[in-house]
């Protein structure tokens, strides 16, 4: 069964939720199901997911959902040219990994969010975090110095 891609929705949000969790405990050693230890999430993080600038993929296997990458406007959202930017967030299931599957939901979400208007898309990822590559090959750039957390990719 062909991997399938398709927007994100707001019956997606406990699993956007799991994702999340993925994204914040990279580097913990998953359990024998291969998810990580829990990670505490604010729950209001995806109470209104659907929200106007909301955008994503969602990618599934077997009709059931193994990674996602998806944008959102938060409460400290920073600005470029006096407009609001989304962040970013990407996780793919341990099981789903290294096959190219973060790749294109990265390339999707970022058109995603240029279809939305926004001039660009922020993301935070740990310098040690080997998809810290792909953000780059991408086109993001450290906001700040050049081992900043923090990234920028103008659209």
């Amino acid at each position: 069964m062909p991997y399938v891609y398709r927007d994100i929705e707001p019956t997606d949000a406990a699993f956007l939720l799991e994702m999340l969790r993925l994204t914040v405990a990279w580097q913990i050693v998953p359990t024998a199901d291969g998810m990580p230890p829990p990670v505490l999430v604010p729950p209001y993080a995806f109470d209104d997911l659907g929200r106007p600038g909301d955008g994503g993929v969602v990618v599934t296997y077997d009709d059931d959902p193994v990674g996602a990458c998806w944008h959102r406007l938060n409460l400290t959202a920073r600005e470029h040219e006096g407009r609001p930017v989304p962040e970013l967030l990407l996780a793919v299931m341990p099981a789903h990994r290294a096959h190219g599957i973060g790749g294109r939901l990265l390339d999707r979400c970022i058109e995603h969010a240029r279809t939305a208007g926004y001039p660009a898309i922020d993301l935070v990822v740990e310098l040690e975090n080997p998809a810290r590559g792909m953000y780059e090959r991408r086109g993001f750039e450290p906001l700040g110095a050049p081992d900043a957390r923090d990234m920028r990719k103008v659209l």
